[in-house]
């Protein structure tokens, strides 16, 4: 099998394969997290959401990991998704809808660097939250791009719909109407 170690080859092969192929492209991925140091954007105790390539068919954006950071459970707008570790380490934990509202956690998984996940919306929600004594950098690939997704609030029980922004898009700012 071969392996992918660049961005622009990275890209390429997105561009050369379909959807139901991407599994067999992430899976071949050997990326040097170095590579990715000119898209990184940082926020304190936050993550950073930098668009490095976007078509009908997929999107891919690099995670910018504060310590501590984390997401919020949420779902994938009924998306593939895949999340490949380039440097530091985030934990997955995957939670099953036990009635409405009622979220059960189902899994977890520590990521490494050069570990991959998955997840789509048949397999329930997830969240990820950097968990390593500094920072994180995570890759997201997205067969087709997501504008929207469920998020879950754990104080009050139940979803919203939350629209997705990037802070940076191929590597410049990216004027945000929301925050």
């Amino acid at each position: 099998m071969i392996k992918i170690s660049s961005i622009e080859e990275f890209i390429s092969e997105l561009n050369n394969n379909k959807p139901a192929d991407y599994a067999k492209v992430v899976k071949a991925l050997d990326l040097d997290p170095e590579l990715f140091e000119r898209y990184a954007t940082w926020k304190e105790s936050c993550y950073t959401r930098n668009c490095l390539g976007k078509t009908e068919d997929y999107e891919l954006i690099l995670l910018c990991w504060d310590k501590g950071a984390e997401t919020p459970i949420h779902g994938h707008g009924g998306e593939d998704c895949w999340v490949y570790q380039l440097s530091g380490t985030v934990e997955e934990i995957r939670y099953r809808e036990l009635e409405e509202n009622v979220l059960e956690a189902s899994h977890k998984l520590c990521l490494q660097p050069g570990k991959l996940t998955y997840m789509n919306d048949n397999m329930g929600y997830h969240s990820i939250r950097n968990i390593g004594a500094g920072r994180a950098m995570t890759l997201h690939i997205y067969a087709s791009p997501i504008s929207f997704c469920k998020v879950y609030n754990e104080e009050s029980k139940d979803f919203a719909i939350k629209e997705l922004f990037y802070h940076t898009y191929k590597g410049e700012p990216f004027q945000v109407s929301k925050a």
